[in-house]
């Protein structure tokens, strides 16, 4: 129900070069809008969704927005996409192009509204079809880290969720978290993997939830013999508790074995427990609490202060006739969850 970011394993091997924390906070609600959206043809979408879900109303002003926004996408552009080809004379070839083929930002009134992509046929599987080898994680649980170094770490790790244990090669490791050169062994642990590790252990409380990105987490860098003190590195290993995706597997085969009237039942303990906001009849509301027997539903109105912050403003409750009534207004607000 949450906004869940996913893409191809390939893109870990990317390097985002210099992409602050806001940068990558907004190309990951990017690549939230263009999921499964295919290449065929321009994806739009309005930059207020962008603002609301990756910078958290933080920003306001147009211009700023707009600058960073062409930002991103320079530095985008500037990312490694290379494809080796080989021709009928065997020869390789080295061709140079980008998981976009364009970018075209619409104005009104000198006013950014719109962005439209069109996705790289090359590379539109990086995007979709997403059945195997991919990385998926909850945006709003990327945009609450602190740190581009961790963000980074964070995405890599994620694609290794279910086993717990990462290895990557020092020097690949080092390109893709996008290291200084000139950082010795020592500022590489005291300024970037020691607080990544901080900051990914620690908890955190999302939907009202206390969460932890990943429980016991540790790194151990892997040396071979080498003139100097402590030898040379050559690999570094994480390792944390992984997901638990047994649970997960009994809990779906539950819900596709339970009936309707127990489906709209857990959907509305997870809708209220996890406080999940939708949009309806133009408005947002939160989840709060339900009646299932009494056919009735309560939720917070939100409305956006002059921040852009969403802040609760009234209570609404719906009261329906029949249970019938009750499961279609269930299932018209879980599909417009905000």
């Amino acid at each position: 129900m949450n906004n869940i970011v996913k893409y191809h394993n390939d893109f870990n091997k990317i390097q985002l070069p210099s992409f602050n924390e806001l940068e990558q906070n907004l190309l990951c609600a990017i690549f939230l809008q263009i999921k499964e959206k295919g290449h065929k043809e321009t994806i739009k979408f309005p930059v207020l969704e962008l603002k609301k879900i990756a910078l958290q109303g933080n920003l306001k002003d147009n211009e700023h927005f707009k600058s960073l926004m062409k930002n991103l996408f320079y530095k985008f552009f500037k990312a490694d996409f290379t494809i080796l080809i080989k021709d009928e004379k065997g020869r390789t070839g080295e061709t140079f192009v980008n998981l976009f083929e364009k970018v075209t930002f619409w104005n009104s009134d000198k006013l950014l509204e719109e962005i439209e992509i069109k996705v790289n046929e090359d590379f539109s599987y990086l995007v979709n079809s997403l059945t195997k080898e991919f990385t998926s994680f909850e945006l709003a649980e990327f945009v609450a880290l602190s740190g581009k170094y961790t963000k980074t770490l964070y995405r890599l790790l994620k694609q290794y969720r279910t086993t717990g244990k990462a290895y990557f090669e020092w020097s690949e490791f080092k390109r893709i978290i996008d290291i200084p050169e000139n950082y010795r062994q020592s500022e590489i642990d005291k300024w970037i993997l020691k607080p990544s590790i901080k900051e990914l252990t620690k908890e955190k409380n999302l939907f009202d939830q206390i969460r932890v990105p990943f429980k016991n987490l540790t790194f151990k860098k892997k040396k071979i013999s080498a003139r100097g003190r402590g030898g040379k590195v050559v690999g570094i290993e994480f390792t944390f508790k992984p997901e638990n995706i047994t649970i997960q597997k009994i809990e779906n085969e539950i819900i596709k074995n339970a009936s309707d009237e127990d489906k709209i039942l857990m959907t509305c303990n997870n809708l209220c427990q996890s406080k999940i906001r939708f949009k309806y009849e133009e408005k947002i509301y939160q989840s709060n609490s339900f009646d299932f027997y009494d056919f009735t539903f309560n939720a917070v109105e939100l409305q956006e202060d002059e921040l852009g912050n969403l802040l609760p403003y009234n209570t609404k409750i719906w009261k329906c006739s029949n249970k019938e009534q009750f499961l279609k207004m269930i299932k018209t607000f879980t599909s417009n969850i905000y």
